[in-house]
């Protein structure tokens, strides 16, 4: 331990030595100009691979400045959490592995799970973990989360290892997949011991504890020697613990981060400039390995009476005249994948067999200008909105030079993003909107959170439509049991053929690994776990 802190303490100087010597810093969420890897992404897996790494060093933008299994905020925090805690299971391409809990089991009526825990769970402290802690930690996850937490009416205890969450209504499509992903478990025991209720001294029951904290500089995580599942076939890839050590450099200059894996000083980094890519596709030792993002960038057409593009003509040659390929070699340097609807190409439910459909608004100058001549268009001006982020404005300005070409005149208003989310509820202020929306893992959560009328005050989607056969569809795929793929294809034919929305570019983000990694392993944010990766 004194070895591998002294180590530690050695590369810590050398990153505040080439802190001093300043250096600009880049945009990682820009775009990239380097190549894609071969690299795969594994979501889980059956056993631990044999080979274990000693010493993994993470560059990080941003320190994690909180070990509450609750309460961690930033991006230091959702790249290194994870190890640490667990939640009850992983749910990973409509396949439950399990974590804490071992089985589940839902009521005919679908307003009840019932679970059962593994009876020899200990974090690393010698605290069982019990029924009770679950009923205790779902109490400070609904502190921490109440607004994403009212699905669940109770949580009760049935037995010493078993409980039951009892929800308001039936869960719809990813539900339950977010209920296990986005919340942790810890013993009341441990968090009640706890002299700063775990904001610097967190104790899990995952596979690593921290061992090390210097705040804004570093921090180490150490294997646990005795982790408390001890059938290797129980533990999945999320759980793993490949390395022996893992140190976390913060490090917020980009140029100083890709200075630390020219030297040596980190072997992984998520956050490195587009410009610098280059450097690191399989050059020195190093290889890239490409994410797509879950934020996609996406154009939305006001549908409110008071807009001109109430008008469903003057939306056809809108979408029609806008080429989102040539927006992502432009703006995103063509690391991404152009979009052929509302949601992205990976999200569950989708259908490759849309990007092929002659329906789509595939770039097409003539059949805009049809649309166009068939509009009520009089050459007024329409306002596009977004954000002062310079994608979005890039993106936008893509969007007017093409609108040019057509005759249909447009300015840009960009907003901070604090003014830019009020202003996009009133219909006066915008015809046209410009910015990112996340999907988690599915389709149709896309779909819900963006058209749903019960989610808006207004009552109608978040571009103001009112479509009563939207709502129906869209209600039918939140449903597992009408989930099916011919009522996703009728609700993206409805999305197209009324032309509410029109996707425009899923943008990839790029991180730097060894060559000594053969396989990488993300976490339900999409982050890399340097614990559950496969080395060789």
């Amino acid at each position: 331990m004194i070895k591998r802190m002294s180590s530690l303490l050695l590369a810590l100087a050398m990153l505040l030595s080439l802190a001093a010597c300043g250096g600009s810093d880049g945009d990682a969420s820009a775009s990239t100009s380097a190549s894609q890897s071969a690299s795969s992404s594994a979501e889980a897996s059956g056993t631990a691979t044999g080979v274990q790494q000693d010493v993994v060093n993470v560059g990080i933008e941003a320190d994690i400045s909180d070990f509450n299994p609750w309460t961690f905020t930033g991006v230091g925090a959702n790249q290194s959490i994870w190890g640490l805690y667990q939640p009850l299971g992983h749910y990973i391409d409509e396949t439950y592995y399990p974590a804490l809990m071992k089985t589940y089991s839902f009521s005919d009526d679908g307003l009840t799970m019932d679970g059962e825990l593994y009876d020899y769970i200990y974090d690393w402290e010698g605290n069982h973990f019990t029924a009770d802690d679950v009923l205790f930690s779902w109490e400070k996850i609904c502190e921490a989360y109440p607004e994403n937490t009212q699905l669940v009416e109770s949580v009760v205890k049935t037995g010493e290892y078993s409980f039951s969450f009892v929800f308001a209504r039936a869960l719809f499509v990813g539900e339950f997949d977010n209920l296990l992903r986005s919340n942790f478990y810890v013993t009341q025991a441990a968090f009640e011991n706890s002299e700063d209720d775990m904001h610097t001294t967190p104790v899990g029951t995952g596979h690593y504890k921290l061992t090390q904290y210097t705040s804004g500089y570093s921090f180490t995580y150490e294997k646990v020697d005795d982790f408390w599942q001890t059938d290797e076939e129980q533990i999945y890839a999320r759980d793993m613990a490949n390395v022996d050590t893992i140190n976390w450099y913060v490090i917020t200059e980009s140029a100083q981060r890709t200075i630390a894996l020219e030297q040596g000083t980190i072997d992984i980094c998520s956050s490195i400039s587009g410009d610098d890519l280059d450097k690191f596709d399989g050059k020195n030792g190093y290889q890239l390995a490409s994410v797509p993002d879950n934020l996609s960038m996406n154009m939305f057409l006001n549908c409110d009476d008071s807009s001109l593009c109430s008008d469903l003509n003057l939306r056809l040659a809108i979408c029609y005249a806008i080429s989102n390929a040539a927006i992502l070699d432009s703006v995103y340097g063509g690391k991404g994948t152009v979009m052929y609807d509302h949601a992205p190409t990976w999200a569950t439910g989708y259908n490759t067999a849309w990007e092929q459909e002659d329906n789509y608004y595939h770039y097409d100058a003539e059949t805009a200008a049809a649309y166009l001549a068939e509009s009520g268009y009089n050459g007024e001006t329409l306002t596009i909105i977004c954000t002062v982020n310079e994608t979005s404005v890039n993106t936008a300005q893509m969007i007017q030079n093409f609108l040019l070409q057509i005759g249909v005149k447009a300015e840009i208003s960009s907003y901070e993003s604090t003014v830019y989310s009020q202003y996009i509820k009133e219909p006066g202020m915008w015809d046209l909107m410009v910015g990112t929306s996340a999907t988690s893992v599915y389709y149709v959560q896309a779909i819900y959170s963006s058209f749903s009328q019960e989610r808006y005050s207004w009552g109608g989607g978040k571009n103001f439509v009112m479509d009563d056969q939207l709502q129906e569809l869209i209600s039918l795929c939140m449903v597992s049991d009408t989930s099916t793929q011919e009522n996703i294809d009728a609700l993206h034919a409805h999305l197209i053929e009324n032309c509410y929305v029109m996707g425009l570019v899923n943008q990839e983000s790029y991180s730097v690994i060894p060559d000594w990694i053969t396989e990488l392993t993300l976490s339900a944010r999409k982050t890399i776990i340097p614990g559950g990766c496969t080395y060789e």
